[in-house]
């Protein structure tokens, strides 16, 4: 019983110091769906970075996990209601202790490696005043993460958003929705043997807030902070996963004037 109680207690430090660590490289660098969220007006480029911190609870046995992702976003917008393009960066993997009558499963502490994968945005005209309109987001990703007993967590993910998105003028833009998100994971332990793995709840509500500061007089590019944070209804604090069923992400970029083509009589002012 002793050595139990040990086991749970180390456990319990080894995640929370994790999760301090997490949130602490949240608080000092750049999103998951949104980066930006607003759709670029056609012929433009948007170039971004971003850090996305989310909490999940995998298997049939409610595992809590944690998951790092930094990465690096090229968005192409050819026409005012899509925008697609390319994302490239490194996922980094936490999960939590649990013990069966068959098995126990230790800690997992992975490293960061390769992330990457697409996305596309679509959009509705604005209305009302040119101040509200429709907006979809999807976005498809591989990713892995190992520790050094050479266990590895790894797989594809796959999230899709929707929701109303409202221009606030001289500020930016505010986009409020739902979102699913599913993950068709693998693993493979020190010796060679593998399993699947998924996220339990697959639902959450989603809120995007794009900044756009005044445009500098030296610059022709628009430059932007983007935050997002997506809530499941299962969301929780405790001690396995400070941060379980809940997301926090932020990003920074800058969007290119019009690439080609008449500029308009008006530029686009967010």
């Amino acid at each position: 019983m002793r050595t139990y109680a040990k086991k749970q207690l180390r456990l319990r430090k080894t995640v929370i110091v994790s999760a301090v660590i997490s949130f602490l490289y949240a608080n000092s660098f750049p999103s998951n769906l949104s980066n930006p969220a607003v759709l670029v007006p056609p012929a433009r480029l948007s170039v971004g970075a971003s850090y996305d911190l989310d909490g999940y609870t995998i298997t049939n046995r409610a595992v809590p996990a944690m998951m790092n992702r930094i990465q690096a976003r090229l968005s192409y917008s050819p026409f005012s209601f899509v925008n697609f393009g390319i994302d490239a960066g490194a996922s980094q993997m936490e999960v939590a202790g649990d013990t069966t009558p068959a098995d126990t499963f230790g800690i997992f502490h992975g490293g960061y490696a390769f992330s990457g994968g697409g996305h596309i945005k679509l959009g509705t005209p604005f209305f009302f005043n040119n101040l509200v309109c429709g907006i979809g987001i999807f976005q498809g990703t591989v990713f892995s993460s190992q520790n050094n007993s050479g266990t590895t967590y790894g797989g594809t993910d796959a999230c899709g958003g929707l929701g109303l998105q409202f221009h606030v003028p001289s500020f930016g833009y505010v986009t409020v929705g739902s979102q699913v998100y599913l993950i068709m994971g693998k693993t493979t332990d020190f010796s060679g043997k593998q399993g699947t793995y998924s996220n339990v709840n697959n639902v959450r509500g989603w809120l995007a807030i794009d900044y756009f500061p005044p445009a500098l007089p030296s610059s022709k590019n628009l430059f932007y902070l983007s935050f997002e944070m997506s809530v499941s209804p299962k969301a929780r604090f405790n001690a396995r996963a400070p941060v379980q069923e809940i997301g926090f992400s932020v990003s920074i970029g800058s969007i290119t004037p019009r690439l080609y083509g008449q500029e308009s009589s008006e530029e686009w002012q967010p």
